[in-house]
């Protein structure tokens, strides 16, 4: 499954490879900050703004929104804390270590806090809970990781593509090749 879903889009594409790993890149990008639960929307908006504004950044929508999925309300303890980690560490608050079982224990309280509201005002209540909690640390923390794993992310997929066109391209001249090997010895 996650090979059709993230690897496919990248090949199905006839445009350039650049166009596939710029949608590697954001999506990436945004998978990595403290927006779960809005970053389809926010890629979109992404995405609109960028073909309105910036066309020669225009980027495989689908395969950015494919990216996102790699964070996800079930990863979303793991990936939190990271980020408050790298927050802290990027403080210098060292004197304030944050066990992940106490950190998990509080992230649930506080998205558990208001089960009572409807589905929106519960994400609203719970995504004002969360940055009152960890607010400036896990903001800041999610930089370094959505940057560098974008970039990355970017260059891994645009060799991927690069060396798939070249290796599809090797394989349609072998063909004519053998073809026209075929018609001229018959």
């Amino acid at each position: 499954m996650l090979r059709r879903r993230l690897v496919v889009p990248m090949f199905s594409n006839k445009r350039p490879p650049e166009f596939a790993a710029r949608g590697v890149l954001f999506g990436i990008f945004f998978a990595f900050t403290p927006l779960v639960g809005v970053q389809l929307a926010v890629i979109l908006a992404f995405w609109s703004f960028v073909r309105a504004f910036v066309p020669r950044w225009d980027f495989n929508l689908i395969v950015a929104m494919a990216w996102i999925w790699t964070t996800n309300v079930f990863t979303l303890g793991p990936i939190y804390y990271g980020f408050v980690l790298t927050g802290q560490i990027m403080l210098g608050r060292w004197d304030e270590p944050l066990g992940y079982e106490a950190f998990t224990t509080r992230l649930h309280e506080l998205l558990a806090a208001h089960t009572d509201a409807s589905a929106l005002q519960e994400f609203w209540y719970g995504t004002i809970s969360v940055l009152d909690a960890f607010g400036l640390p896990l903001f800041l923390g999610c930089v370094p990781w959505a940057v560098g794993l974008a970039v990355a992310g970017y260059f891994w997929s645009l060799r991927f593509v690069r060396r798939r066109h070249e290796t599809r391209a090797a394989r349609r001249a072998s063909r004519r090749e053998r073809s026209r090997f075929a018609r001229q010895g018959a």
